[in-house]
């Protein structure tokens, strides 16, 4: 449960933050790069984040220490790292030149 709420929270998030740039590249033909800016982006950003915590820790730590992949609290870590990369994109979008 703790994946699909930090999935949904993603995703949720990145449709309200990238729509309009995401409808300015659809409007120019570039549906990859929309689809990409909303759905792949964030999703590879996440699991990557994730699978590296999940195993480093199960490394450290051994594997009886932590819960199932999918199970794991470490889902918000990777939430966080997901969302703070998200921001950061948006942030730099959002300066004007000079």
């Amino acid at each position: 449960m703790h994946q699909v709420i930090s999935l949904f929270v993603i995703l949720t998030l990145t449709l309200l933050l990238n729509a309009q740039m995401a409808a300015q590249m659809a409007s120019d033909g570039n549906w990859g790069e929309a689809i990409g800016l909303l759905l792949f982006a964030p999703l590879s950003i996440f699991f990557a984040s994730h699978t590296l915590i999940y195993y480093a820790l199960r490394l450290i730590r051994g594997s009886s220490a932590l819960a199932s992949y999918s199970a794991s609290k470490l889902n918000y870590i990777a939430l966080v790292i997901s969302l703070l990369g998200m921001l950061g994109a948006v942030a730099q979008r959002a300066q004007l030149p000079a």
